[in-house]
């Protein structure tokens, strides 16, 4: 099988949200970056948007980033990727992103899909016995997170891995917004036409996800909101539903766990994906509603 895709929960959304394909910047353009600080009672909370997959060679952390870091006693993140359950979920067949006995992909997918599938899935390694019986879900993750990893990005060089690994050598803890199970769960709850459309769209995103990245990348650089939220009403747009399930009910979950840090006695660093910090409904907007004053370094 090869390497789960839920680490990156949604590449497509993730150029945005979970994924990208560029590093930090040394010194972002407009002197800002996707990171807030948030003052409680007696500390500081901060808050990073994270990218999940970088290139290697471009994987440099820039210095209020990891001064941030280096300030906190606890790192908050969507996924606490040092536990050894999450990393044998992540390894492990996956149960839940297989189609029921007795189905394969071909079947629910028809004819059609299944032959655009199969020609975009043989250039990348997958073939028909490997996905036979992917949820169509799982094989859309899988189809864009080997596009990515085909082109040189790596998780092992993103933002949150970075992080867990720093936090395992310096024996920082790690609090998870969720689990494995939970973000899966996303998807699983697809009904078998949500999962067609999904792939679908999907298939014809592939060709331009070069270009939509870049885009995106070179506004995430420099800290430009306003040009990430452009970005993701266009997503939000395509697909309203699973968009709201990814972003805004995750966000209206996860605050009364991140406005209870503001009541610690040290600072707390919250590592969560880009898309969840932007607009009317991030975790940015909500906080200021709850009387906080989030500001952008």
């Amino acid at each position: 099988m090869p390497p789960s895709p839920l680490f990156s929960i949604w590449p497509r959304f993730a150029v945005i949200a979970w994924l990208a394909v560029a590093p930090f910047a040394s010194q972002a353009e407009n002197g800002h970056h996707m990171l807030w600080e948030v003052k409680g009672a007696h500390n500081t909370v901060y808050l990073l948007g994270s990218v999940h997959m970088l290139k290697a060679a471009d994987s440099t952390l820039p210095p209020e980033v990891l001064e941030a870091y280096k300030r906190s006693r606890t790192l908050v993140m969507e996924l606490d990727l040092n536990d050894a359950a999450t990393e044998s979920l992540l390894g492990s067949g996956l149960d839940s992103a297989t189609l029921p006995e007795g189905q394969t992909l071909s079947t629910v997918l028809g004819s059609e899909l299944y032959a655009s599938y199969l020609a975009h899935a043989k250039p990348l390694g997958l073939d028909a016995d490997t996905t036979a019986h992917f949820q169509p879900w799982f094989a859309a993750l899988t189809l864009e997170q080997l596009t990515l990893a085909q082109s040189g990005y790596e998780a092992s060089a993103g933002v949150d891995a970075q992080f867990a690994q720093r936090a395992q050598a310096d024996h920082k803890p790690i609090i998870a917004l969720e689990t494995i199970a939970e973000q899966m769960g996303l998807f699983t709850h697809l009904t078998i036409d949500e999962q067609r459309q999904f792939l679908r769209s999907t298939l014809q995103d592939l060709h331009t996800a070069g270009g939509d990245t870049a885009a995106v990348v070179r506004a995430w650089e420099r800290g430009d909101v306003k040009e990430l939220e452009r970005l993701a009403r266009q997503e939000f747009d395509e697909s309203p539903e699973l968009m709201r399930r990814l972003t805004t009910e995750r966000n209206r979950k996860w605050l009364p766990q991140i406005t209870a840090l503001l009541n610690d006695d040290h600072d707390d660093l919250v590592i969560v994906g880009a898309m969840h910090l932007i607009g009317d409904d991030g975790l940015v907007a909500l906080l200021k509603r709850q009387g906080s004053d989030p500001v952008q370094h």
